[in-house]
């Protein structure tokens, strides 16, 4: 398997104490504080997303910086970040260490749609809580904390990740008007995460009429990527690939079903000329200048054979439906082997908007380590001297659109 510049573990449990990332690769030299690591975290908790009341994870999370930091910059080591669980007290009562395995209140009927039956079966559990504290979405917060920091220092090439809600159930965006900034500018002031208004209004009435319902809705999500080089990722070896590495950081997203880039399932049913992105030639007036290769189209989502082609990243996911509805599925008593109701356990109606921001972070992740491996060095100044010498090398420039006429 491919060896990755970044590495990044994690560990904790839903009601644990804490959950820990371990975050290594991050050059030297690139400044990071909690509160642009806060300011993330905080996103997953701002959507219109009608929790019930007793949502234990409502509450906002804060970043502490174990290591790896000095002074507001990376130290080019490991960095290691914790995130306290407030609601710590439960694992009082939820993991509860004892040589007899035994917990109060423990579940043996497992709950369809968690990993509650394999994780049993798995491990040789007998608490099926000890499954879902672990496979639980929560363990994502802490994905973004890392992925922040990925982001950072993308942003010192010009990368920039961003996302917007699709669909909510059976309602999704119509036509979007204006570029790539303008989708973001509306999707950041929606409580639902959406760049279309009126699509907008009509997701808060599904959300609404799903809580009266006692329902959950799924729903699909974009991740946008711009400002990308020409050449991250590989056709080399089949695991260098940077789409194959985007579908499974994305497919590590709890409740993630499928995943598209670019056109995707639609361009099984369109021709050559439809499914493809042509190429033009513009020639500088200024001949000491390069000449411009460009698009002015990108049905590829920014992928060709695995390699960015310097077109924005386009990537969608679908998300299914929260499992934890108010009325309960049939399933079966482990002990018993009778037909049984599992526990309820009450969260959010949707969490397409909060999985879109995992998302992001998922994206820096896999481009973060794409970017190091392509122009890695120990320090943030010496990968900078990198990027510009490859750029200056090019012997033309490649546009992701149509450039100005007076070029």
């Amino acid at each position: 398997m491919m060896f990755s510049v970044i590495r990044l573990f994690t560990a904790g449990e839903s009601h644990g104490f804490s959950l820990l990332a371990f975050l290594e690769g991050i050059p030297a030299g690139l400044a990071v504080d909690p509160e642009t690591i806060n300011t993330q975290l905080a996103r997953l908790h701002s959507s219109y997303n009608v929790d019930d009341e007793t949502y234990i994870h409502s509450e906002e999370d804060e970043v502490a910086i174990l290591s790896g930091i000095r002074s507001g910059e990376t130290l080019g080591i490991p960095i290691a970040l914790q995130i306290e669980n407030r609601h710590a007290g439960l694992a009082q009562t939820v993991l509860v260490h004892s040589m007899e395995k035994r917990v109060m209140g423990a579940w043996s009927t497992p709950r369809p749609g968690f990993a509650d039956l394999a994780g049993a079966i798995k491990y040789g559990y007998r608490d099926l809580r000890y499954v879902d504290e672990r496979a639980s979405a929560r363990e994502t917060v802490i994905r973004v904390a890392a992925g922040t920091i990925a982001r950072r220092l993308l942003m010192h090439f010009g990368i920039e990740i961003f996302s917007h809600v699709i669909s909510i159930g059976q309602e999704e965006v119509g036509l979007i008007s204006g570029d790539l900034f303008d989708i973001r500018s509306l999707a950041e002031v929606s409580s639902v995460h959406c760049a279309d208004p009126e699509a907008a209004n009509r997701m808060i009435l599904a959300l609404e009429a799903a809580r009266r319902e006692g329902e959950t809705l799924g729903g699909v999500f974009e991740v946008i990527c711009t400002g990308l080089p020409v050449g991250l990722g590989s056709y080399a070896q089949w695991d260098q690939r940077i789409d194959g590495r985007i579908a499974l950081a994305m497919m590590s997203v709890p409740g993630v079903r499928g995943i598209e880039i670019g056109d995707g399932f639609r361009s099984a049913f369109q021709s050559a000329y439809a499914a493809h992105d042509p190429l033009y030639i513009k020639k500088r007036r200024n001949r000491t200048e390069p000449d411009i290769v460009y698009r002015c189209t990108n049905h590829a989502g920014g992928i060709e054979d695995g390699v960015t082609n310097g077109s924005p990243i386009l990537l969608r996911c679908a998300l299914a439906p929260v499992p934890c509805p108010m009325k309960p599925m049939p399933s079966v008593n482990l002990k018993t082997l009778r037909p049984d109701q599992p526990p309820q356990t009450f969260g959010e109606i949707c969490a397409v908007g909060p999985m879109s921001v995992v998302g992001e972070s998922m994206l820096a992740l896999v481009i973060a380590d794409c970017l190091l491996k392509k122009f890695g060095s120990d320090s943030l100044d010496e990968i900078k001297e990198n990027f510009e010498a490859y750029k200056e090398r090019l012997p033309f420039q490649v546009f992701p659109e149509p450039p100005s006429e007076d070029l």
